[in-house]
C-alpha cells in the first residue's frame, strides 16, 4: 500500500467531511491574519485566541478590516514594541533562541516589510500570494519579505496567513505532520513532504486542502472534528473548549 492510500486509510477517522468544521479566517483583515498566524508557532491554543480578542477590544469593529497601515499605527500608539505586547500581545517570544525578540517584534516587522512594499489588505495579499500563471516571482518575492523576519524561515505562518486570507493551503505543523506520519507507520517526514501527502489525499477524497488540514489538526489536538447537527449544545460546548488551557500547537 502505497503512502498516499495508507494515509486516505487514516482520515477514515476524521468522520464524514459534509459534517467537518470549517477553519475560520480573517477575510478582510490582513493585521489579524498577521497576528494570528505569528502567534500561532509553539504557543497554547488560548494565547492565541487571547492576543487576537485583545486586538479586536483595542480596535473594536475596525478590527475586522485592519491592514497594515493600521496594525502599525497600533505599535504607534502604544509607544514600543514592549508596550504592545504588554496592552495588546503578550511576551512570548518568537523562538526558543536566547535573546531572541519578541513575538510582538516580529508581527511589527512582517507588517512593515508588506506595508512598504504595498501589501497592505487582504486582497492584495491574496493577489501577490495566489498560485497562478505567472505569478511565481512576485510570490516567491514577497513570501521573502515575511520569511526573512526573525524565526519565520519555515514559511509556516506565511503559509498560514494566506490560509486565514483565504487562499487554500496546508499549514504542516506538527500536528499535521504528526497524523501523517503515524499513518505511513511513523516514517520521518519534512514539513513539506506532509504538506504535499495532505494536498494529494485532499484531491482524491474531493474536498479543499484547507478543510483536511483543519479536519486532522483537529483531530490531533484532541478538539470536535465534524459538527453534529442534532446537538443544539455543540456550539457552546465548542467555544467553552477553546477557554481550556490545552498545551497545543495552536492554528
Amino acid at each position: 500500500m502505497g503512502h498516499i492510500d495508507r494515509l486516505l486509510t487514516a482520515c477514515e477517522v476524521l468522520g464524514s467531511p459534509e459534517q467537518w468544521f470549517r477553519p475560520e479566517g480573517y477575510h478582510d483583515g490582513l493585521a489579524l491574519c498577521i497576528v494570528d498566524s505569528i502567534q500561532s508557532t509553539g504557543s497554547h491554543y488560548t494565547s492565541v485566541r487571547n492576543v487576537v480578542r485583545r486586538y479586536r477590544r483595542y480596535r473594536g469593529d475596525a478590527a475586522t478590516t485592519d491592514g497594515t497601515a493600521e496594525l502599525l499605527a497600533t505599535f504607534d500608539a502604544c509607544g514600543s514594541v514592549d508596550g504592545w505586547a504588554r496592552a495588546i500581545g503578550n511576551q512570548k517570544p518568537a523562538s526558543t533562541r536566547k535573546g531572541a525578540s519578541l513575538k510582538a517584534a516580529v508581527i511589527q516587522q512582517v507588517a512593515r516589510n508588506l506595508h512598504d512594499d504595498g501589501v497592505r489588505t487582504t486582497d492584495d495579499l491574496r493577489v501577490r500570494g495566489a498560485l497562478e500563471p505567472g505569478n511565481d516571482a512576485r510570490r516567491r518575492a514577497t513570501k521573502k519579505l515575511w520569511t526573512s523576519v526573525e524565526a519565520q524561515s519555515s514559511g509556516i505562518t506565511w503559509n498560514y496567513a494566506l490560509m486565514l486570507a483565504g487562499l487554500p493551503g496546508i499549514k504542516a505543523d506538527r500536528m499535521v505532520t504528526r497524523f501523517v506520519s503515524r499513518a505511513l507507520d511513523g516514517v520521518e517526514l519534512s514539513q513539506e513532504t506532509a504538506a504535499s501527502l495532505v494536498r494529494e489525499a485532499a484531491r482524491r477524497m474531493g474536498v479543499p486542502a484547507t478543510d483536511l488540514d483543519h479536519a486532522i489538526w483537529r483531530k490531533e489536538s484532541g478538539r470536535l472534528v465534524s459538527v453534529d447537527p442534532d446537538d443544539k449544545q455543540q456550539p457552546v460546548l465548542e467555544e467553552a473548549d477553546d477557554a481550556v488551557n490545552l498545551e497545543l500547537t495552536t492554528r
